[in-house]
This record gives structure tokens, C-alpha cells and sequence, in this order.
């Protein structure tokens, strides 16, 4: 009944609205605009998702670059590729590729103990290491109800620096011995920041942007501050109990820059795939050594039950998934105040993708993967090699 109502509260704004770039590029795989469209717009109405974008790469080429429906609806403004939204968690690869061009440099050790850089932080029963952090090892806690404050006043504040905003939970116990489980930790992924600023010597941002954004031609691409002006900046929306669309809380996301904070397009995301694909932002042993899967099988921590056998496989940063023709894929997602975000990258295949949704639930993952097969060519008999 929810989804009637919400269905015809949102009728107004079910106008066809589509606006797309397409090139041509040298692939095998040719790829009609208007399938892709059709599939965006299905899946738009279908999720009650203001708007979508969606960007691809071929072989280095930006080749397809587009969006259907509305970046933000008071103003109705169009989604496409150059929309400006928060990545969320795929900002915990950005932060990801900074940390190996320092261990690339030699100024940092994937078993460095995670106190080396971020003195501030306690030491706990177990040492905890970068690696630990990377692969969601590290028995460092994600969110809980609460941790914020009543009323969750504690994240509308600004933190001018990591050591302030781990407080809430620095001082928490390890869930469980470091290695042991993976559980997924946006706190932890979070002293990240320190680790940077420590071994580089610079601000985080400053960092992000000399050594990663600009590189890859990410132009578009910030921390998430909310009292600057960013053109063509979209808002995310959540649902009420009516099914009608909602602003999501406001948020200052200072606390988390390296696990959930920064901006990006899908444009921009795929340049950064585009970059590391080609060699711009790291050396490929050292991509290679990001992607080289770290825990297999990834068995998921959780409390009062049995661990839960995960199905994919957990890189540095990064998630290892297996396609339906047994192709690898990297990839990883991200949510936050309303806006669902993934990036694939086929890196044996020379394909990247990024997508995202202005509206939660979304399955980005699902949709993402599901569009990537229209650009993919068909698997033959002697299919590319899944290495581990």
C-alpha cells in the first residue's frame, strides 16, 4: 500500500527525463544508447529513485557518461554524469589508493602497527595493523545506536582532526582478536587519516588532492563540507513510513572523511578507475598487490551468533566478486544521507563503471553489475583466468 502512494506522490516527476552522452570507442562490445537508457529509467521507476547517474569506460575511454530523472528535486534539476553527490564508503578506495602510493614511496608498511602513525589511538589487547584495517580485520567496532549522543547531536559537529573524532570509540574493547573475523569498520578505516597526514606530511585533503584527484583528472571531486558551494550538487532522499520522500538527516561528515566523506561524480570515479587501470596513480605490481585477496574465506563476525560465511572475497579496500561467466570483478559500494554509490572496475577487461542513486533502499551492486554485461563482450571458450 506504501508503495501505491508513494508511486503516485512521485507520478509528478515520472516524466521521461534523460540526458545522455555517447562516443564511440574501439570494443568489441557495441553497446545501443537506448538500452541503457531504458534500463535506467526502469530501474528509476521501479526504486521510486528521484534520479540516476551512470558513467562507463572502455579500453581508457570515457564511453558513456549520462543520467534519468532529477539530481535534486526542489529545483529539478537533471541528473547526469557531472552530478556532485557523497560517495559514502567508496571513499574508503580513494582514501585506499593514497595509502599504497605511500607504501609504494616506502613510507609506510601494510604491518606497520596502526599506533606508529596515530599515536592518540590506545593500544589494545592485540596489535592492529594497517592490514588489518584494509581488509576489515581489525576488530575495531562500526556504528552503533547512540555513539553519537542523544538525539545524534554529536555528528552535526565539525572535527578539525582525526584524534578528536575517534573519541567515541577509541577507548571501546576489540570485538574480537585482530585477524580473526572480518567485520566491516568505518571507525577503524577512519584512522586512516592519520596514517596520511602522519607519513606524508600533509593535510588529508591536500593530499587526496595533489596525489589522487587531480592526477586522475578527478576535478570534481572534494571532502564533503557542508557549508561550501558545490555546483551542480545533488541531494539524496529516504523514505518516511508513508513511503513519501524525505530529506535525510543533515549530517557533518568530518569524522569520517577517509571511511564515508568525500565527493566525487560518477564521472570522476570512473576516471579514477581509468588511472589506476592505466598506471597514473599507482605502479601496476602495486595494483595488483591492492587487488590480491587478503581473507578467503571473508567469515563475517556477529555477536550471539554463529560467523556467517561471506560470498565474495576481501582485497586491499576493495571487494572481489566472480561474475555469472566467472570473470573477477573489483568493486565496492557506499551509502550515506540518502545516496546509494558503486564503482566496478573489469580491469583484465578494460571496462569501469560508476553508478549512483539518490534515494535508499537501493541495490547499486545489483543494478551496477547487471549494466556492466551489456558493455562486456561474450565469454568464449577460452575465458579470461580468474586468478585469486
Amino acid at each position: 500500500m506504501a508503495r501505491k502512494k508513494s508511486q503516485r506522490s512521485f507520478g509528478i516527476l515520472v516524466a521521461v527525463t534523460v540526458a545522455v552522452w555517447l562516443v564511440p570507442v574501439a570494443t568489441s562490445a557495441q553497446v545501443d544508447a537506448s538500452i541503457v537508457e531504458d534500463y535506467l529509467q526502469q530501474v528509476r521507476l521501479a526504486t521510486g529513485a528521484p534520479g540516476l547517474s551512470l558513467a562507463v569506460s572502455l579500453d581508457g575511454h570515457m564511453t558513456y557518461s549520462g543520467g534519468v530523472g532529477y539530481a535534486e528535486l526542489e529545483n529539478l534539476t537533471l541528473a547526469d554524469g557531472s552530478t556532485v553527490h557523497n560517495v559514502a564508503s567508496v571513499s574508503k578506495v580513494l582514501a585506499t589508493v593514497a595509502v599504497m602510493q605511500l607504501v609504494e614511496k616506502g613510507k609506510v608498511r601494510l604491518d606497520d602497527v596502526v599506533q606508529q602513525y596515530v599515536p592518540s589511538f590506545p593500544e589494545k589487547t592485540a596489535p592492529i595493523t594497517l592490514r588489518h584495517i584494509l581488509t576489515h580485520t581489525s576488530g575495531i567496532r562500526h556504528y552503533r545506536n547512540g555513539e553519537f549522543g542523544p538525539h545524534g547531536l554529536r555528528v552535526m559537529r565539525r572535527f578539525d582532526d582525526i584524534e578528536e573524532a575517534m573519541k567515541h570509540f577509541s577507548d571501546d574493547p576489540l570485538i574480537f582478536e585482530p585477524g580473526r573475523y572480518w567485520f566491516y569498520s568505518s571507525h577503524a578505516f577512519n584512522l586512516l587519516q592519520g596514517v596520511i597526514e602522519k607519513s606524508s606530511g600533509m593535510k588529508f585533503e591536500q593530499y587526496m588532492r595533489t596525489y589522487v584527484w587531480e592526477p586522475a583528472g578527478m576535478l570534481r571531486s572534494s571532502f564533503d563540507v557542508p557549508e561550501r558551494v558545490v555546483h551542480k550538487r545533488g541531494h539524496g532522499y529516504v523514505r518516511n513510513d508513508d513511503g513519501v520522500l524525505m530529506h535525510p538527516r543533515s549530517e557533518d561528515v568530518s569524522y569520517k572523511y577517509a571511511g564515508g566523506g568525500m565527493l566525487s561524480t560518477v564521472e570522476d570515479l570512473v576516471r579514477f578507475g581509468m588511472a589506476l587501470n592505466d598506471g597514473t596513480l599507482l605502479e601496476p605490481k602495486t595494483v595488483e598487490m591492492m587487488y590480491t585477496v587478503q581473507v578467503d574465506p571473508v567469515v563475517r563476525f556477529r555477536r550471539d551468533e554463529e560467523p556467517e560465511e561471506q560470498p565474495f572475497k576481501q582485497a586491499l579496500g576493495w571487494r572481489i566478486d566472480i561474475d555469472a561467466q566467472g570473470r573477477r570483478y573489483i568493486n565496492k559500494t557506499g551509502t550515506v544521507k540518502g545516496i546509494r554509490s558503486f564503482i566496478l572496475n573489469y580491469p583484465e577487461l578494460g571496462l569501469v563503471l560508476a553508478l549512483q542513486a539518490n534515494v535508499l533502499p537501493f541495490d547499486s551492486r545489483k543494478h551496477g553489475a547487471a549494466i556492466a554485461q551489456m558493455f562486456l563482450p561474450p565469454v568464449h571458450e577460452e575465458a579470461l583466468k580468474v586468478r585469486p
